[in-house]
């Protein structure tokens, strides 16, 4: 058997469903993705997911590609010997308790493999992204949640009972009321995309400013994190307040991180980070300024470069990974 093989992986994530394969050197041979509809249930979202690990197989068949495996990232602590989601997926309801693996495998009869969506795009960037090279790596997504995976020593740290990673419900306010799921006062609460234009249509409450005047069409309901940015784009000033503090929470949460572990590298990445408008660079800012010199002194902190394609990469190289 020839030792060149494909990875097929897939990628659920809160909002889509991304999909696709990938050669050994890291391109994509083919993608594709599909709205989650997360709010018709998780049995709904599970047969579509099939569906699509059947269409990917297919089509891979169809290109003559070596399919050995295939991986899947999901939202949620993953028990990766099983492929369970053991843990809360906020964002979709009733997935904790899916047996997502043995699923797959019934229906597909072929090995499948599947961790937390975090922990996938993670092994992505180390291994052909932003993060090449390292073996000590911090991956943070912002987005609809905050995502976080670990990686130590060139492996993804699972933890005693897979939940490790969980980075956006650390606490960063003790004080806190609930705002929305998952730990008050986390990091989720303050720099999720909800929490941020949740803060943003609060202020605007008395009236809507000229740029977000003319990008929401006078509808503040309308309101999402790319009107955010681009009003943010038109010079808008509470547009730029609201993301510098989201920067300077997650900054605070993160120095944190860094202090606890001293990776090498800190990647960022998720919408919010991709909007631009100088947020990454500020939350560089103060992590490097909140951290100890000594944790910072060698830290990479660096954009993840395999944009929305890492989830199903990473996905993909689960195989290669689990024992």
């Amino acid at each position: 058997m020839s030792d060149t093989y494909v990875y097929a992986g897939i990628d659920i994530g809160g909002t889509s469903v991304k999909f696709g394969l990938t050669d050994q050197s890291g391109k994509v041979l083919f993608r594709d993705q599909r709205p989650t509809q997360s709010d018709k249930g998780a049995k709904p979202l599970m047969h579509m997911v099939t569906n699509i690990a059947e269409r990917l197989l297919f089509f891979a068949a169809e290109e003559e590609h070596d399919v050995r495996w295939l991986g899947v990232g999901t939202p949620g602590a993953v028990d990766f010997k099983t492929g369970k989601v053991v843990g809360p997926s906020p964002n979709i309801p009733g997935w904790q308790g899916m047996e997502l693996g043995e699923i797959l495998r019934d229906r597909l009869n072929m090995p499948v493999w599947v961790d937390n969506d975090v922990h996938a795009m993670a092994l992505a960037e180390m291994r052909f992204g932003a993060a090449h090279g390292a073996r000590s790596v911090i991956c943070v997504t912002v987005g609809t949640g905050i995502g976080g995976a670990v990686i130590i020593d060139g492996k993804v740290w699972h933890g005693a009972t897979c939940s490790a990673g969980e980075l956006g419900h650390m606490g960063i306010n003790y004080d806190a009321d609930q705002v929305h799921s998952g730990v008050p006062g986390s990091i989720e609460t303050y720099c999720a995309s909800r929490a941020i234009t949740d803060r943003v249509k609060k202020r605007l409450k008395g009236g809507l400013t000229p740029a977000f005047e003319e990008v929401l069409g006078g509808d503040l309901d309308s309101l999402t994190i790319r009107k955010l940015f681009a009003a943010l784009k038109k010079g808008d000033e509470l547009a730029r307040e609201v993301l510098d503090e989201t920067a300077y929470y997650l900054g605070y949460g993160l120095a944190g991180v860094v202090n606890l572990l001293n990776p090498e590298v800190v990647v960022l990445g998720g919408g919010v980070v991709d909007g631009g408008g100088g947020f990454m660079e500020d939350v560089a800012t103060h992590i490097r300024k909140i951290a100890f010199d000594s944790a910072v002194e060698q830290l990479r902190i660096v954009k993840a470069s395999l944009g929305n394609d890492a989830g199903f990469i990473g996905a993909g190289l689960l195989g290669e990974e689990m024992p």
